[in-house]
Order: C-alpha cells, then structure tokens, then sequence
C-alpha cells in the first residue's frame, strides 16, 4: 500500500537539510533560538501579539506564540475590545528561561496578566512594530524600553520618551507614539520636556540626539509640528498654592528645535 504522507516527510526533510546548511544550526537549535528572542522580547516590553511574535521570528505563517501558550511557556490572555484577540505574557517556565538568559533583571509584573492595562495595549504593540520594522530596515542595531531605560532611575523634569532607539553610531532617538492628542499643559510639558531632552547644555536630563514623532493622525502630528516653530509661545506651568495649575511664565520655543524632531504618520492597524 501506498504511503501518502511520504512526499510530505521528505518536503519536511529537505527544508531542514536547507535551513541547516545555510545557518550551520540544526533545526531544532534555530528553534530553540526563536524561542529565546521571543521571551526577551516579551520580557522587556512586557507582553507582545501572535502578529508580532510572527514578524519578530520571521515566520511566514501564524500560531507561533499561542503554540508556545500551549507548552506552558506562555500565557494568553484575551482582550476586552478584540484587537487584537489575545495578548502573551510570559509564563512562569518562560520567565524563568528570560531571567537565566538576561543580562539585567527587571520587575516584570505582567506573570500575573490581569496587571495589564489594556487601555495601553494598542499604543505599546505600535511601538513593538515601529521598533520591529527600524531593526529590520538596519536604521537601528538596539532599543531600550521603558522599563529598560528607567530602571537606572530618572531626573526629575526629564522626558521619558515612549522607547530610545540606538543606530550604529551610537545616537540616541527619543520615539513618541501619539495616538491620542495632547492640549495646553500637556503638550506645553511635551515640548518642554523634549527641548531639555535635546540640549545638550541642560543638566536637567537625559540626553537624545534627535526625537521622532508618530502618530496614525495627521491633525496631531500638524499641530505638534506648528506648535514646535521657531519663537512660538510655550508656556511654562507650576502649582499654585491651591493646588492649580497656572502658567508661571511664557517662553519662546528654540529656532533648532523643528530640526531635531521628525514628523512620521503611520497606518492605523491592530
């Protein structure tokens, strides 16, 4: 009798000989090596998505995570609005296996997933993929998250930016993610901050070379755009003694501001 799954087997033969003589790893070494650069993954940005998981291993077909769910290496948790469907935090087994490869420890709250804020899920997974898609493009050759970044402790004013991406020569790119719009005090303290985060002649914090702006609205990133001109007015706000806040002083925004912030619109997708 016949062996239908025979042509099959040796399909599955011969991708492994090609990935084999083309990285000297077996397949099984490559897949544990997938797996590990997904628990750093997760372990420092806190949870990720299927979609994600699939672009960050290259993996042409979906499924990857919610099969390393499965084994117990991860958790899935479904969310509240559906997109997308479930998150993945790491698992106990899978942040034991992070922490054993880490260089640095970090507090990583998300083993219970009900600490998530799924208000956030939507800003933090654009930023995975924005950060996904630098890496791959060679714009970047590593990243800090906020709990990388902040684990060594703020200035106080200082602008924590969204994520600090590093090119190969070393520079320091403050990225913002705004997906909902920020007015008046807000976005005066935005400004501000970025401006002290960019002078290199302020001690007040830390330091960027350039700081890039994206957003899935054109009407924010205009507005942004307008109000970081040369000699606009930005207010600077205090407390009063109520407890209010009031404008303390108006200040000029720096001619050299507008050339070091980038303006980028992205794709509204989940």
């Amino acid at each position: 009798m016949e062996n239908n799954n025979k042509p099959k087997v040796n399909g599955q033969l011969a991708a492994a000989r090609l990935v084999l003589s083309m990285t000297g790893k077996s397949p099984r070494e490559i897949g544990i090596k997938s797996r590990l650069k997904v628990f750093e993954w997760i372990y420092q940005w806190g949870y990720t998505s299927s979609s994600i998981g699939q672009l960050l291993v290259k993996r042409t077909s979906g499924g990857y995570l919610q099969k390393l769910a499965n084994q117990n290496w991860l958790n899935a948790t479904k969310t509240r609005s559906g997109s997308p469907a479930s998150f993945f935090t790491l698992a106990e087994l899978g942040l034991q296996e992070a922490e054993r490869h880490s260089l640095e420890l970090y507090k990583y709250a998300e083993i219970d997933p009900y600490k998530v804020d799924q208000s956030t899920i939507r800003h933090n997974l654009f930023a995975q993929v924005a950060t996904i898609n630098a890496i791959n493009k060679g714009h970047i050759v590593d990243y800090e998250t906020e709990r990388m970044f902040s684990k060594h402790g703020d200035k106080l004013g200082s602008k924590r930016p969204d994520i600090v991406w590093i090119t190969a020569s070393g520079a320091r790119f403050g990225i913002e993610l705004e997906l909902s719009a920020k007015w008046a005090r807000n976005l005066d303290d935005f400004i501000l901050k970025i401006i002290r985060g960019l002078d290199p002649e302020d001690e007040s914090s830390q330091k960027f070379d350039r700081f890039i702006i994206y957003s899935d609205s054109k009407a924010i990133l205009s507005r942004y755009k307008e109000a970081m001109k040369p000699n606009q007015n930005l207010s600077i706000w205090e407390k009063n003694y109520r407890g209010h806040w009031v404008v303390k002083e108006v200040d000029i925004v720096p001619d050299w501001l507008i050339s070091k912030v980038d303006f980028f619109a992205i794709e509204s997708k989940s």
